[in-house]
């Protein structure tokens, strides 16, 4: 089991939150977000559907995914996505 130093870990979690904090507080006063906010084009989104629609169905094919029940499915980590 790995020894944890009280003090160092609360000061660690205080700068995590400290980021997190300062990272909302730059979105409500408008500053730029490293992500994207721009919308897709109406063609990416579909393609992007299409390709993730057929990964899926790869998986399915393979044995990757095993469906258990409707809405219900099961990673099979033996076997690649």
């Amino acid at each position: 089991m790995k020894n944890v130093v009280f003090n160092e870990y609360i000061l660690n979690l205080k700068e995590k939150s400290s980021k997190l904090y300062n990272i909302m507080k730059s979105e409500k006063e408008g500053h730029s977000s490293k992500l994207s906010k721009k919308p897709r084009a109406p063609e990416e989104d579909y393609i992007l559907f299409l390709l993730d629609y057929m990964r899926w169905q790869r998986a399915l094919k393979s044995g990757a995914i095993i469906k258990i029940e409707q809405r219900r499915y099961k990673l099979d980590w033996t076997k690649r996505l």
